[in-house]
């Protein structure tokens, strides 16, 4: 089998495993309608938000921006063509609990760790919300605790907060993750029903707005758009990873037929003779 990096070759069957999470061709039973938007919430005070994915390049399977950029689908990709969240792989929510078990040992929890999340706990009860569990085991447990810097390409964990949310007063985001430069940031939403997602902005809420420049001088606005990214913590670092691991896999030249059935069944997704065949991102 060639090695990684040669999309226009035929990936080896995706083994059956257990732990897969990627359906591939199989849409999963928890599938939401391709609107191109995602609620948090339930009802009339329900929180409607567009539906983005910002995550790695992968390598000629799934390119970087013509600058190079690494999280390239939030600045590239513009919501009135297409929902690039519906173009990446499907994963089956359902089998994502919150223990982090397709992670293995998670580790004891972190004391110094803790400390932070503690009085954000703290805060939150006030208003009656929480931290879910799944966000307290990234943030406070041993192993995983900066899981995803270490393999995110200098993004980085961040965790302030809770902040009053700009779409409701009534909810909350809680700032967990950061890309290097601070172009986009992650946070937790905390929706006044109890329900919780990933979003992310190119906005840091946690200071006050200040001045953008472009490439000729001119002042540029931010956008001040929230956009749903993941049902949860878990799911999306698990995403998170499998993308950084297919990175660096490409980057060592691994052979296809080397790679953990998870990340086969992700990068399958891409690849012209699956089920992503006419998807418009692969190199021609």
């Amino acid at each position: 089998m060639d090695e990684l990096g040669r999309p226009d070759i035929r990936l080896p069957q995706t083994l059956t495993s257990p732990k897969t999470r990627v359906p591939g061709a199989r849409p999963p039973a928890n599938a939401h309608p391709e609107d191109g938007f995602r609620r948090i919430g339930e009802g009339p005070s329900a929180v409607r938000l567009p539906a983005f994915w910002a995550g790695h390049g992968i390598g000629p399977y799934r390119p970087c921006d013509e600058q190079g950029r690494t999280f390239a689908w939030f600045q590239a990709c513009p919501l009135d063509q297409a929902d690039p969240l519906e173009m990446v792989p499907p994963l089956d929510e359902e089998s994502f609990v919150g223990d982090f078990a397709w992670f293995g040992d998670i580790g004891d929890p972190l004391d110094h760790r803790a400390a932070v999340t503690d009085p954000i706990a703290s805060d939150l009860a006030r208003d009656g919300l929480s931290l879910p569990a799944d966000f307290l085991a990234l943030i406070t447990r041993a192993n995983l605790h900066r899981c995803l810097d270490r393999e995110g390409g200098g993004a980085w964990t961040d965790v302030t907060g809770p902040l009053p949310s700009p779409v409701d007063p009534a909810d909350r985001m809680v700032p967990f993750f950061r890309d290097q430069q601070s172009r986009i940031l992650w946070y937790l939403y905390l929706h006044h029903s109890g329900q919780a997602a990933v979003v992310c902005s190119d906005r840091d809420f946690t200071v006050e707005p200040g001045l953008r420049y472009g490439p000729d001088g001119e002042i540029v606005l931010p956008r001040r758009e929230i956009f749903w990214t993941a049902p949860s913590v878990e799911i999306f670092a698990y995403r998170f990873l499998d993308e950084a691991r297919l990175t660096l896999a490409i980057h060592e030249k691994q052979r296809a037929g080397e790679l953990d059935p998870e990340l086969l069944a992700h990068l399958a997704h891409y690849v012209p003779s699956s089920s992503s065949e006419g998807c418009g991102r692969m190199p021609r």
